[in-house]
């Protein structure tokens, strides 16, 4: 008798690497926060975003690398996008929600910290008290919407330019 396995799916794979992915990223906040830092506090001079970054790197490789092992060898450049897409969706959806747990019921001055630094950023750039007041009012209203709109947009990002390197057409398509 011949055992059969199923070929794994674009949506199973992301669904798959994006658990992964949330438990990678909730632990790397977990490690900023004890180290005393902000998780919500990044730019590309810190060392959290880099980390962030090879980890998230890292695990789509290895989600594009199990679809080609365990299917037919083959990804295509649309599968390994959508692989990656709903990784990184799967992340944000479940970082998203335990961040919010996180900033509102275990450490209540995360959010407080964020902003006071945006105004303290925006004060040095010279804006104005009404400015600055306008422009956090909006923010802390649609905080969460950008969130997920900005992590999606990255997300995409990310998906093009790692699919770009692990993509592996295969030469005979109709097979």
């Amino acid at each position: 008798m011949e055992e059969t396995t199923e070929k794994p799916t674009v949506f199973n794979t992301g669904l798959r690497y994006g658990l992964y992915l949330s438990l990678a990223s909730i632990a790397l906040t977990l490690v900023i926060a004890v180290a005393g830092g902000n998780p919500l506090q990044s730019d590309f001079k810190s060392w959290n975003t880099w980390v962030n970054f090879a980890i998230s790197i890292a695990i789509i490789v290895m989600a594009h690398k199990y679809f080609k092992d365990n299917g037919d060898g083959f990804m295509s450049f649309g599968q390994g996008f959508g692989i990656s897409f709903v990784a990184f969706m799967v992340s944000i959806v479940l970082g998203g929600v335990f961040t919010y747990v996180y900033a509102n019921f275990i450490d209540t001055n995360m959010m407080e910290e964020l902003w006071n630094k945006t105004a303290e950023q925006m004060e040095e750039q010279g804006q104005s008290e009404e400015a600055i007041e306008m422009a956090l009012n909006m923010t802390k209203s649609f905080f969460w919407v950008f969130y997920v709109i900005g992590g999606a947009f990255g997300a995409a990002i990310m998906s093009l330019i790692v699919t770009l390197f692990t993509q592996k057409k295969n030469p005979d398509p109709i097979a």
